[in-house]
């Protein structure tokens, strides 16, 4: 064919055409044209659209002429981007192991943050992602909050879900806003749209070419399960009749091929393989993915309307509009956070940046041979911490290797967490107090008044008002209404719908969602009224580890000065410092952080762009040090307890459910003890890590001894709850010992080695191995123990292990107020039937062991006597 176009008039004509618009192709270049246009006009007939082909041809290359314009500007795009992003993670990296950072450290302290007392570490791509989440989820319920307080507890309402579905997708040219009749919803449907648009057009700036999502409702949530019990060929007749098949297959030149292309679709959603070999699976060289231009490409299926969307996820999928909009939200907080440190292709920066520092180890002339060998282990982009951390940065980490497997394994440790977890809000409590003082603390407020504002702060229960509005503004205090919105949404009659509302419940009535909202959005205010209170003084007057801590998280003086010009927000008595009023910051302000960038700036418009860049830099450093500080007070699991607790394993796989079994209920000391214990270690103050380590002594000691009060304020509440009273002699060494493992990260480890029983129910094998290990072991140990009564010529207590095992593995029985009111109506009696004198053993080792009783009745008979 190339040579029948080369001799061909049509070659000479493109050849002639092209050199007149100033573009010298060659002959390669010129074939590929002459290709596309013949496919397309083969495409063009075998549609039977027969007539002006030609014409259609040209409007098709004229297309194409276009999208290849737009590709080559978005490569010298993406070229001037990496650039850019290059010299500050060069920078950056430097700076890191200038303070004493190994190169490894230095890379997972980009990804991740690090513990370590050095400027910036805080700066990492963990914390800019819940910036962006703060900016982009948070800034949307805070508009709500403010404008329509009463719809931010009916988002997971059906009706007006689907109301607010359809009104989005009227949000385009010739739409009819409105159409639902529902303002409420027309109000929504707008307020999603602006915050798309906002996360559209950040991503775009940062590298990615994504449309204008007019007309856009949110993605759908495939319910494989469905889909399944439908079949493939059922699941193909269903879908086709609502979506724009124009729109969805442009390539498809028959009904026949639609439904191939569909058979195709259905096989990726079900096994998550794509439906042709990969380069791997060829035996090519794979290149690693380019996130900016995968946003902007895939298949994607256009439903002909919000209604035949609506009635698609009826039948096949589950979720509701408002949390797909969230979700949609939330992953571009994710891409965002990546994009604007590693640069529009984070793998390929992250591969170049680990192939540097191995090369400056290998050329060192003062590391020794066996220096530099033990520097390029750890130095490994393909395995171990880096891969690991780059994979939970990315989300590789959470994608299933095979969907049902991650799901049933997912199961059963939810039903693990239901019956385990039911006092697990006694134990958080106190802990998190002490996290909260301990924090203040670190920044220079001091623990008892940290502690106070907490506690004062929780007293108060859900924000309200303006106090609501701030909390959102900062991504704080909206965890437990986002599950719900979700689990609302799930189908009710389906195995994904029941167990979502069940955990949802559960949570919810544990009083561990309440608990984890109020304290997380206290504490968040705390921080934002701390730095509206400190910027009325310079930053060489600031305290001396406030300024410390706002080195960590990149704000140094010239930020500090703009922070000042920022209108407060005062409520209460208290002055705040919030996102939405650094946008309103003057250009005057703002100009000395952009100065460089201003100076070569060449008209207006582009000065303009530059001091909003300003602006939202300021806005997302703000966001950064409010979340990462509230996850030092209130710890949940982050980036590096993720990589630690999976390994860097997928699920669905069996190395990663192992995984998962074993390092289940051990995400939280993990992320206590690398949070809380290494920044009281390592964060303070201090040239080395050695200096700062003593300089953080008063810290430590503080932590240590807030810890045993926890732990002993932790004891006596799950004593209380039990009945067992007075509370346990806190001068009696073996109290305080069990009162410090009951406290923080310390909890875990005490299980194993202070006690036979851990705060679960279960010894030291469970601790190590995991609760559901445990359960199976257990099960297994019913009639072994059973056989060997047998052979001793004992009576065997099958009756009593079955009835343990029974209540230490059904979810709701073992809440704080639950348990006590069941083991009076019956669980005691059957105890005590299943083991004779139970009762009686259980009141005598309670008296010896800790001096207390209960004025509870063991059962309900002794009550009505």
């Amino acid at each position: 064919m190339a040579d029948d176009f080369k001799n061909s008039a049509c070659y000479a004509a493109a050849a002639n055409a092209a050199k007149a618009a100033g573009q010298e192709l060659d002959d390669r270049d010129l074939a590929a044209a002459y290709r596309a246009a013949q496919a397309e006009r083969d495409s063009i007939k075998a549609s039977g659209a027969g007539d002006n082909v030609d014409a259609k041809v040209r409007e098709a290359a004229e297309r194409l002429a276009e999208r290849t314009r737009i590709a080559a500007a978005l490569q010298k795009r993406h070229a001037a981007l990496n650039i850019i992003a290059r010299d500050r993670l060069d920078q950056t990296i430097g700076a890191f192991k200038a303070a004493g950072l190994s190169p490894r450290n230095a890379i997972l302290a980009v990804m991740e943050g690090s513990q370590q007392g050095v400027a910036g570490a805080r700066n990492s791509v963990a914390a800019k992602t819940l910036a962006y989440e703060a900016r982009y989820v948070g800034g949307m319920l805070s508009e709500i909050q403010k404008n329509r307080p009463h719809l931010v507890n009916v988002l997971s309402d059906k009706r007006l879900s689907d109301d607010t579905f359809r009104e989005m997708g009227e949000l385009r040219e010739g739409g009819n806003p409105g159409v639902t009749g529902n303002d409420d919803a027309r109000y929504l449907a707008g307020v999603f749209a602006n915050y798309a648009e906002m996360s559209r057009t950040e991503l775009n700036r940062l590298g990615a070419s994504i449309g204008k999502l007019d007309g856009w409702a949110g993605a759908q949530v495939h319910d494989d399960l469905k889909m399944m019990a439908a079949g493939k060929d059922s699941w193909v007749e269903a879908i086709a009749p609502w979506l724009d098949l124009k729109r969805t297959f442009p390539d498809a030149g028959s009904a026949n091929e639609v439904r191939d292309i569909l058979r195709d679709v259905y096989d990726t959603l079900i096994t998550g393989i794509p439906n042709k070999a990969t380069a791997k699976e060829k035996g090519q060289r794979v290149n690693p993915a380019n996130l900016a231009k995968s946003l902007g490409k895939t298949r994607v299926l256009h439903f002909k309307d919000a209604e035949a969307a609506l009635a698609y996820r009826d039948a096949f999928g589950y979720g509701n509009s408002i949390y797909g909009v969230m979700a949609h939200q939330r992953r571009a907080a994710q891409m965002a956070g990546q994009m604007e440190t590693f640069g529009p292709n984070p793998e390929i920066m992250f591969n170049s940046i680990v192939d540097t520092e191995r090369r400056k180890i290998r050329d060192s002339a003062t590391l020794s041979d066996k220096e530099k060998i033990k520097q390029l282990d750890a130095l490994n982009g393909e395995a171990g911490a880096l891969r690991g951390a780059f994979d939970v940065m990315s989300g590789a980490v959470s994608r299933p290797g095979n969907v049902n497997a991650a799901k049933i394994a997912g199961d059963i440790r939810a039903v693990q967490s239901m019956a385990k977890l039911g006092g697990a809000v006694l134990t958080a409590m106190p802990t998190d107090v002490v996290g909260a003082a301990q924090a203040s603390m670190f920044r220079g407020d001091g623990f008892f008044n940290g502690m106070v504002k907490q506690i004062s702060g929780i007293f108060k229960g859900r924000p309200k008002g303006e106090q609501a509005e701030i909390s959102f503004l900062f991504g704080e205090g909206f965890d437990s209404l986002i599950g719900e919105v979700m689990s609302r949404g799930m189908a009710s009659d389906g195995a994904v719908g029941k167990l979502s509302r069940m955990q949802e419940a559960f949570f919810k009535w544990n009083g561990l969602n309440w608990w984890t909202d109020v304290g997380r959005s206290v504490v968040g205010r705390t921080v934002a009224a701390e730095m509206g209170m400190r910027a009325a003084v310079a930053h060489a007057e600031l305290p001396a580890n406030y300024r410390h801590v706002l080195g960590l998280h990149g704000i140094g003086e010239e930020q500090w000065k703009a922070i000042q010009q920022v209108d407060r927000r005062e409520i209460g008595g208290k002055r705040y410092i919030t996102p939405d009023a650094v946008r309103d910051i003057s250009d005057e302000a703002i100009a000395p952080l952009v100065a460089d960038r201003l100076a070569g700036a060449k008209t207006e418009a582009r000065k303009a762009e530059i001091l909003a860049d300003g602006k939202r830099d300021l806005e997302l450093s703000l966001l950064r040090f409010v979340a990462d500080e509230t996850n030092y007070a209130i710890v949940e699991t982050d980036a590096a307890s993720r990589r630690i607790s999976t390994l860097g394993t997928r699920p669905g796989t069996f190395a990663g459910e192992s995984v998962r079994f074993v390092m289940q209920f051990k995400g939280f000391p993990i992320a206590f003890s690398q949070r809380i214990l290494g920044r009281s270690l390592f964060g303070g103050r201090g040239a080395t890590k050695w200096e700062r380590v003593m300089n953080n002594t008063p810290h430590l000691g503080a932590l240590m001894a807030g810890l045993t009060v926890a732990g002993y304020m932790a004891m006596t509440m799950k004593d209380a709850a039990k009945g067992y009273w007075p509370p346990r002699d806190p001068l009696d060494p073996k109290v305080m010992t069990a009162a410090l493992t009951q406290g923080g990260a310390l909890g875990i480890y005490g299980d194993f080695l202070f006690g036979e029983a851990n705060r679960f129910g279960s010894g030291a094998l469970e601790t190590f191995s995991g609760p559901f290990i445990g359960t199976v072991s257990d099960i297994i140990n019913v009639p072994l123990k059973a056989r060997t009564a047998i052979e001793k010529g004992e009576s065997p207590k099958m009756a009593g292990d079955l009835l343990n095992l029974a209540l230490n593995n059904t979810p709701f029985i073992n809440l704080a107020y639950t348990r006590p009111a069941l083991d009076v109506l019956f669980l005691n009696s059957m105890k005590d039937w299943a083991s004779p004198g139970y009762i009686n053993r259980q009141r005598k080792t309670r008296l010896k062991d800790y001096g207390q009783t209960s004025p509870l009745p063991a059962t309900l008979s002794e009550a009505l006597r």
